[in-house]
């Protein structure tokens, strides 16, 4: 019986071992800081932002398979209202490795417009630096 298990085991590809890689929570407090420090290697600094109290308005990115464990490798701020509602802050780690920064980009994306949607907001708003054109071309294609 245990072989025939074995057989039917089902294989990911490279693709999907690296996506399922990234997870997606809501943050807690305790992610405050972690939070900070994503924000912070994007060169965003809030001099006085107390990060104690960050639940229930972020999303943070994980790596599951990190070296030290859970590392933070993104982070989306998630305001819902009706009749719509606010991502931002939007950023992932420069120092994670490229793939897992776009898998995290775009699953915290997701879960931010899809949060919003459970709140019953009919709209995502959002700002982007004018200066990000390849952003913005993302989001005039979709």
């Amino acid at each position: 019986m245990e072989l025939a298990a074995e057989n039917t085991k089902i294989r990911r590809t490279r693709a999907q071992a690296i996506r399922d890689r990234v997870q997606i929570r809501l943050a807690t407090d305790e992610a405050g800081p972690m939070i900070a420090a994503v924000l912070k290697s994007n060169d965003i600094e809030l001099p006085g932002a107390s990060w104690e109290k960050v639940f229930p308005h972020w999303l943070i990115a994980c790596d599951k398979d990190a070296p030290e464990g859970q590392e933070t490798i993104g982070c989306i701020m998630v305001m819902p209202a009706k009749p719509f509602g606010f991502l931002e802050f939007l950023f992932t780690k420069k120092t994670a490795p490229y793939k897992l920064r776009v898998i995290a980009f775009r699953k915290l994306a997701q879960q931010g417009v899809a949060t919003l949607s459970l709140a019953g907001s009919s709209w995502a708003l959002g700002t982007v630096e004018p200066g990000n054109k390849a952003f913005l071309q993302i989001l005039d294609n979709h």
